[in-house]
């Protein structure tokens, strides 16, 4: 797809944020039906709730008005509660809306929400772990797990906390990269979703999963470009690694949420969430070769699952208990705006 193509799908996913936001009011949107249009909504925002504030501040960016700063504004002050919640998605929280907003947005409320909430994250750090545990706020259960979803975030706000002056936050997340990707990673590239562990930190269970999630080798292939970006080196080869393995199993097409489970719904979310992690190797390692499958892959995206009306339609949210299985997501729509306001220059950052 040319840049037209890109500039055309950008605009349409930046018109989508007024729509979304007149229909959901005051809450968080999680995911929408694809034939009514109803948003299923949080009041507090969930795991869900800084795409929705970043979405905002790329749309900001973009136009520059007064009036989207303001609104992303609004909802990434709405963030800060968040930070006394007990889970890992905190890294998810803070990186993609508030350090967004002072990232592509040099707004100073959004750093300090941002910087509070990387500190309240590294209060939950385990010294016995090595990592910071997935957390109980989402009924994960009190046994420790280390899970790969909010790797790229959590790194990368301690990492912008630790340059920001919290120099102890660089150690904690160097440890929660290396623990994530010795916890993970397979010698081949696939990942591991999470893992329970031993109060030791030594895995429960260290046998191969034998279903692969989509998302959660998305959510991987991120997290360690995210790494490398960094750190470089055994994050780079891990990264490399991980990417190779989607290309291979998926290719430039959107996966089914488990792979080699054929008639399974598909997720575009897990397809953008690549397409970014994609686009931060082709950086780190100055190979376009990435880059040119991160575009491959989006442009199957736009071609089939965007409407005209900025609905990237086909995510799956839940799949084990059927809950939103052919759904608008939000973090699939921060996810696609984010990479086409990358590839088409109007943000330089990498907002992810």
């Amino acid at each position: 797809m040319n840049d037209h193509g890109y500039d055309n799908a950008l605009e349409a996913m930046l018109r989508r944020l007024p729509i979304v936001a007149g229909q959901v009011g005051d809450r968080f949107p999680l995911y929408a039906d694809p034939v009514s249009g109803d948003w299923v909504s949080t009041r507090r925002g969930s795991w869900t709730g800084g795409f929705w504030a970043g979405w905002w501040w790329l749309r900001a960016a973009v136009t520059g008005l007064p009036s989207d700063q303001a609104m992303a504004r609004e909802w990434t002050c709405r963030l800060a509660p968040r930070a006394a919640d007990d889970t890992v998605t905190r890294g998810m929280t803070f990186w993609y809306g508030a350090a967004q907003g002072y990232r592509i947005g040099a707004d100073t409320s959004s750093r300090r929400v941002a910087l509070d909430g990387a500190d309240a994250l590294a209060g939950a750090f385990d010294g016995r772990l090595g990592l910071i545990p997935v957390g109980e706020a989402f009924g994960a259960g009190p046994a420790p797990k280390a899970g790969v979803d909010a790797l790229a975030g959590t790194v990368s706000l301690l990492r912008m906390a630790a340059d920001a002056g919290r120099y102890h936050l660089d150690g904690l997340a160097r440890s929660h990269a290396d623990r994530h990707v010795q916890l993970l990673v397979g010698g081949d590239g696939r990942i591991r979703p999470e893992v329970l562990l031993r109060p030791d930190g030594t895995p429960v269970d260290e046998s191969s999963p034998s279903a692969a999630w989509a998302r959660g080798q998305a959510w991987g292939v991120l997290g360690l470009a995210a790494c490398a970006r960094q750190w470089g080196g055994n994050f780079t080869e891990a990264g490399c690694r991980a990417g190779r393995w989607w290309l291979e199993q998926v290719g430039h097409t959107v996966p089914v949420a488990v792979l080699g489970r054929p008639g399974a719904p598909v997720d575009t979310s897990a397809a953008v969430i690549t397409a970014a992690g994609l686009l931060t190797l082709s950086e780190v390692t100055a190979d376009d070769g990435w880059g040119t499958a991160a575009r491959a892959i989006v442009d199957s995206v736009i071609g089939h699952h965007l409407n005209d009306t900025g609905v990237l339609r086909d995510g799956c949210y839940e799949l084990a208990g059927g809950v939103g299985t052919r759904h608008e997501l939000v973090w699939g729509s921060y996810f696609l705006t984010a990479v086409l306001a990358v590839l088409t220059g109007r943000v330089r950052e990498h907002p992810w």
